[in-house]
């Protein structure tokens, strides 16, 4: 309980921040007084203020992201079921996300949770910009996930908490009037269950103004012996200022 009102706290705290302080690399004629921005919002490494709203057919989620400096991102994402769950609370659950990334080698921070359930992945970031519009993220952490009730696993023991190595690939492909699509392939290995949880999620995102996107996203978990296979579709909004 202590994890989800931390967690809930900090995506108050974020919620609608986000300092934008991207200059363009393009604009090399312009004045030194002048501030141009070039900024692709699907970009995790770019610095700007977001409030949004997604929407899945069963929860809502609030998102926010809040930036500052050279390359520190902070992801805040709180969602809320439409019904309770098992025990008869409010079904919540959370993400709290850390980016030290510019060009190059970053660092990043990731928790998520429930109220049963905490994981937390500490690792590495690498930024590789192949062209313009495609860029891509390998990424490595290793962590840990600790669980209140006992977590099944097929034909095995099973187990409440155990350490984690995870490996992933954001990519993203950023369209020149602003508009972006990613996927984001990974897989957990679980060390106490000696399983791998494949994942994916795509999405993207259209700009309908200069401060206003729609968009998409995809999550699916393949089927594993840890967990069953699952899809879930979301529906986002977000507001940049």
């Amino acid at each position: 309980m202590n994890n989800t009102i931390t967690a809930m706290a900090l995506s108050l705290i974020t919620a609608g921040v986000w300092a934008n302080e991207v200059t363009s690399t393009h604009q090399k004629d312009v004045a030194p007084e002048a501030s141009v921005q070039d900024i692709n919002y699907g970009d995790p490494t770019a610095l700007f203020s977001m409030v949004g709203l997604s929407r899945s057919n069963d929860r809502t989620q609030l998102n926010s992201v809040f930036g500052w400096g050279q390359g520190h991102m902070v992801f805040a994402d709180l969602g809320i079921g439409d019904k309770k769950d098992i025990e008869g609370k409010t079904d919540i659950d959370y993400r709290v996300r850390y980016f030290k990334v510019n060009e190059g080698l970053g660092y990043s921070l990731d928790v998520i949770g429930n109220r049963n359930t905490t994981t937390t992945l500490a690792g590495a970031i690498y930024k590789i910009e192949l062209t313009p519009n495609i860029s891509v993220f390998p990424m490595l952490y290793g962590g840990y996930m600790d669980s209140k009730h006992d977590i099944a696993v097929e034909g095995k023991s099973s187990f409440k908490n155990s350490a984690l190595v995870q490996g992933g690939l954001y990519a993203m492909y950023g369209f020149d009037a602003g508009h972006w699509l990613y996927a984001n392939p990974k897989a957990t290995y679980i060390t106490r269950a000696k399983e791998f949880v494949p994942q994916i999620e795509i999405g993207g995102g259209y700009m309908v103004t200069d401060y206003a996107s729609i968009g998409f996203k995809v999550e699916h978990t393949a089927d594993n012996k840890v967990s069953k296979k699952d899809t879930v579709s979301w529906l986002q909004a977000s507001y940049y200022f």
